[in-house]
């Protein structure tokens, strides 16, 4: 059977965890290969994925240079879910203008994210408010 090896170089923005390796690891860039084998009993190509590794630096306090770990790809594709969210998470925070704890916010607030994104934060009572107009009007127009 043939076999094919992939890499991809993956940035992560803030430290992870993964049940397969032993501490955090920090924020940077990552090499992950994957190992396939050729199905060949089909017509067409297609590809059954052996292994996917990733490389690591070595342990502190140890005398590896550097290490391959075998890892779950499901669970590579949610630490990355995981740290594109908090990226996200950090980008909105720091856009927001700082407001006093005691304040209360009345009426909707525009907050301005990259110059060209709009959004609309509506308080907890006027988003009542909107759903009990809403489904009134829903509810009169079965009526008539």
């Amino acid at each position: 059977m043939s076999t094919r090896t992939t890499n991809e170089t993956i940035t992560f923005k803030h430290p992870f965890k993964m049940s397969e390796l032993d501490e955090v690891q920090p924020a940077g860039r990552y090499v992950v290969e994957t190992n396939e084998e050729l199905i060949q009993s089909l017509s067409f190509p297609v590809y059954r994925r052996l292994s996917t590794l990733i490389h690591l630096a070595g342990r502190p306090n140890s005398s590896e240079l550097a290490r391959v770990v075998d890892i779950d790809p499901a669970k590579l594709a949610a630490v990355r879910v995981i740290d594109a969210q908090a990226q996200e998470i950090v980008s909105i925070s720091t856009h927001q203008r700082p407001t006093r704890p005691y304040e209360r916010k009345r009426g909707a607030k525009e907050i301005v994210i990259a110059g060209a994104q709009r959004w609309l934060a509506l308080n907890a009572t006027e988003l009542k408010w909107t759903t009990l107009i809403v489904g009134g009007m829903a509810l009169a127009g079965l009526f008539t």
